[in-house]
């Protein structure tokens, strides 16, 4: 049974959920997206595995760290389901990047909660925070998160405050250096330019139904679920991660890949919390299987739209 195998640590479990993940990621790239073979593209293939393996280990470091489940993998096979609404993320291993560093920032973030003087950990999550943006500049709504999280915590709050934007001005300077070397000041400028488009049609499109649903459940179920389930800074935090997704969401154009980036793991969370929250074994299995099958036919049926 799905939720059997799902309710346990065992190293050949995850491993086995990681290679659903693997498995999945060479199909779309090569099956669904129909990239052509080349060396090139094997071996960005292998980078998103290794990626993914670190991302999923990252999850799991997070939730057992913090005592966010009760000891299973429901939240991972959550994360690795949801991402197969979101097929045109698997083109290029940028997003994927990304996603990692912001990973990493969400650990860090949670750790700093207990830190006392939070210095060094907001140095590190800058740094994290201006490497993601390099590769998606959405990554910079981090910052959001990151000065949320000073002003909430103890020390000298306005000079943590500053930190980020030392950070960024002193790794910009480098990067600008390194640029001018290689003649190549024109690509970064153009890394980090951006104007928003607020045209009705970028909304309006048959491939965002899925994200609609993700940023649904989000509204209706998340921030109820977390406040109910984990203790306030927790809840707190993981409803600021959903809110500065949707603003990215409003703002780029890319939105599939934002709200890849943002609502996943809080929503893998919730996800997890409604099946811990079903009494009946049969109920339990029964959802777990509509989701998997839900996603498989909205792949099969909604493919040409979700390109």
């Amino acid at each position: 049974m799905l939720y059997n195998f799902l309710q346990t640590n065992k190293n050949s479990h995850f491993f086995l959920l990681y290679g659903l993940g693997v498995l999945q990621m060479i199909l779309y790239r090569y099956l669904l997206l129909e990239l052509p073979i080349t060396p090139f593209s094997i071996a960005e293939t292998l980078l998103m595995c290794v990626l993914l393996l670190v991302n999923i280990s990252t999850i799991s470091f997070i939730i057992r760290k913090n005592q966010l489940s009760e000891g299973n993998l429901l939240v991972i096979f959550f994360w690795v389901v949801l991402s197969m609404l979101f097929p045109d993320l698997y083109k290029d291993s940028t997003v994927m990047l990304a996603n990692t560093c912001i990973l990493l920032v969400i650990l860090q973030i949670i750790q700093s909660h207990s830190i006392t003087d939070g210095r060094k950990v907001f140095f590190d999550i800058s740094v994290l925070i201006f490497l993601a943006s390099l590769f998606f500049l959405p990554s910079l709504l981090a910052l959001l998160l990151l000065w949320i999280q000073v002003l909430t915590s103890g020390g000298k709050k306005f000079r943590n405050f500053l930190i980020p934007l030392v950070v960024f001005a002193m790794l910009f300077v480098i990067l600008l250096a390194v640029a001018l070397l290689l003649d190549r000041q024109n690509e970064l400028f153009l890394r980090f330019y951006y104007l928003p488009k607020f045209e009705l049609s970028s909304f309006l499109q048959y491939k965002y139904v899925p994200l609609l649903g993700v940023i649904l459940f989000n509204l209706f179920f998340t921030s109820w679920l977390l406040k109910k389930t984990y203790k306030r800074y927790y809840a707190t935090f993981f409803i600021s991660l959903v809110l500065v997704g949707i603003v990215g969401v409003v703002l780029h154009e890319n939105k599939n890949a934002v709200g890849w980036l943002y609502f996943t793991f809080p929503t893998a969370l919730s996800a997890m919390m409604v099946i811990e929250g079903l009494k009946r074994p049969w109920l339990r299995e029964t959802l777990l299987w509509f989701l998997v099958l839900s996603v498989v036919v909205v792949l099969i049926v909604g493919r040409p739209y979700l390109l």
